[in-house]
């Protein structure tokens, strides 16, 4: 965050939904996706003024892949979220997210561990 007396320039991460019973394109399994909306954004005294950089994020709830959502269709789902969400209109993300998923205790943990400190299986 960048901040002089009373303006500022800010990252946003807004959850905006999820979309159920989708069958995963990385791992296969039935899951949901977790759809997020990433933004910077210019501020005076805390109004936001105007936003730039959006990105549509997808996460998926079984294996934590993560993708990026064409901006059109993310656009389309944040005005009305019964819309389907198809494998083509999302875009494979590597190294974007900093945490591994636990499969078994389903948590997010950091990076670098090898073994969930949650429930200790192998990640």
């Amino acid at each position: 965050m960048f901040f002089i007396a009373f303006f500022g320039i800010q990252d946003k991460d807004k959850y905006i939904g999820t979309c159920n019973n989708i069958i995963c394109p990385s791992c296969e399994k039935l899951g949901r996706y977790e759809i997020h909306k990433l933004y910077r954004y210019f501020h005076i005294f805390f109004i936001p003024i105007f936003r730039w950089d959006i990105k549509y994020m997808v996460k998926t709830s079984c294996c934590g892949s993560l993708y990026e959502l064409d901006p059109k269709v993310g656009e389309e789902f944040e005005k009305n979220s019964d819309i389907e969400i198809k494998e083509e209109n999302l875009q494979r993300v590597n190294n974007f997210w900093p945490f591994k998923y636990c499969s078994n205790c389903k948590a997010d943990v950091p990076a670098e561990f090898n073994y969930c400190p949650y429930c200790g299986r192998e990640l």
